[in-house]
């Protein structure tokens, strides 16, 4: 028996070291399509601010929306390469990408370490992430230092977690909404702020408990007061300029503070469809979980709210020929498609009710993820990524076979995103 189970173990090394491999050479294929072609989208805005950075002429008009922590950055690494191209700048957020991936693993490796590398081949060929991996886009840097953030925290250096918050918040300040998870995370080992497993609404009563007592508000401060100065100092901006925008001229098209279901009806089905296996698995639990009277108050609730509120009205929305706009104004549009377009969020939400996470912190996860996709009006695939991949790390997993079927639906997703 010990063979039998020696030899499946080492036959699962090789299939995980395979994947691995195939990953790599995906990434690879990836960045060999892209590297030379054309600035795409919104490449073109992020490269002009890089080349105005280079020759020093860049003005606050020149910025776009989001801090330039990224721009910065990128500037920088670009002079030191002593290339200005857009070749070159590509494979250094390839480099940012990669760098992601490492931060998963990390975050992985803490939370459940038999399947850290199998969870970040996940993560790394996640279908909408992967295409953006040599893209001048903010996103991947931005994922990187919310993973590091996530890994430091876990492995109790709240510091350092607190410094790579700081970066995440400067490439894009609507990071700061995970603040709140990396500073329960870190009081999770304050004697004052040790609250036993309880039922979720009792669980958040005991938190908010916490708050009328001295001892530990003080803790708090102690322990949390990395977390808090990026806070401070994003809430002192908007105090000062009147807006979160970093161009006063594009606050209109992303105002502050403002609320959106768009992304999150969004979102909740590209959930559906980009974790089908998952889905599948957790599909035995929903007859169940459908006879709870409370899941159908929700499920009501979600149609009502779908039906008044889901609006797909931003000017970048619009555009002819692409492929997510086209979804977005048919599921406007109501009717079968509509209805069709809902069910699959509602589907997603079912799954995400029978999933459970590594640990009752992590149900954190979800209000925030609401405020962090609600708080944008534009539609986006790519404001889902953050919020997605934190999910995969905080999920049990599920068995060997299954999570390298996950694997496997990603690849060939990304392969028919591809052709």
């Amino acid at each position: 028996m010990s063979h039998l189970h020696s030899s499946s173990a080492g036959l699962r090394t090789i299939i995980e070291r395979g994947l691995a491999i195939l990953t790599a050479i995906a990434i690879a294929l990836v960045y060999i399509a892209l590297k030379d072609s054309p600035l795409l989208y919104d490449e073109v805005f992020h490269f002009q601010r890089i080349e105005k950075l280079l020759t020093g002429s860049i003005e606050l008009r020149d910025w776009g929306v989001m801090l330039p922590g990224y721009h910065l950055l990128l500037t920088g690494l670009l002079k030191l390469s002593g290339s200005a191209s857009v070749s070159m700048a590509r494979f250094i957020s390839l480099l940012f990408s990669l760098t992601a991936c490492a931060g998963a693993f990390l975050a992985a490796r803490s939370l459940h370490k038999s399947s850290a590398l199998l969870r970040t081949i996940e993560i790394a060929t996640l279908p909408i992430l992967l295409p953006f991996f040599p893209l001048l886009y903010t996103d991947t840097l931005s994922l990187a230092l919310v993973l590091f953030a996530l890994a430091a925290v876990l492995r109790k250096r709240a510091l350092l977690s607190g410094a790579f918050f700081m970066c995440a918040v400067l490439v894009r300040q609507n990071n700061v909404l995970w603040g709140p998870l990396l500073l329960a995370l870190a009081l999770q080992d304050e004697p004052t702020w040790h609250i036993t497993s309880i039922e979720p609404l009792r669980w958040f009563g005991a938190v908010l408990h916490r708050f009328s007592q001295p001892a530990a508000l003080w803790s708090l401060l102690r322990t949390g007061w990395f977390f808090l100065v990026p806070v401070a100092l994003f809430a002192l901006f908007i105090v000062i300029a009147g807006r979160a925008s970093l161009n006063p001229d594009l606050a209109s098209a992303h105002p502050f503070p403002s609320f959106s279901l768009g992304n999150v009806f969004f979102t909740l089905s590209l959930f559906t469809v980009l974790f089908i296996p998952l889905v599948g698995v957790r599909a035995r639990s929903l007859p169940g979980l459908l006879q709870r009277p409370w899941v159908l108050v929700i499920l009501v609730i979600l149609f009502i709210l779908f039906s008044v509120g889901f609006y797909v009205d931003h000017p970048a929305n619009s555009e002819t020929g692409r492929l997510r706009d086209a979804i977005l104004m048919a599921a406007a549009a109501g009717g079968a498609q509509g209805f069709l377009f809902w069910c699959t969020g509602a589907l997603g939400l079912l799954t995400i009710f029978v999933t459970p996470l590594e640990r009752r912190i992590f149900l954190l996860l979800y209000p925030l993820a609401l405020l962090y996709l609600g708080g944008s009006w534009l539609i986006e695939i790519r404001y889902a990524i953050v919020p997605l991949v934190l999910f995969l790390l905080v999920r049990r997993p599920l068995s060997w076979r299954l999570e390298v079927s996950q694997v496997i639906f990603n690849l060939m997703l990304c392969l028919w995103v591809f052709t």
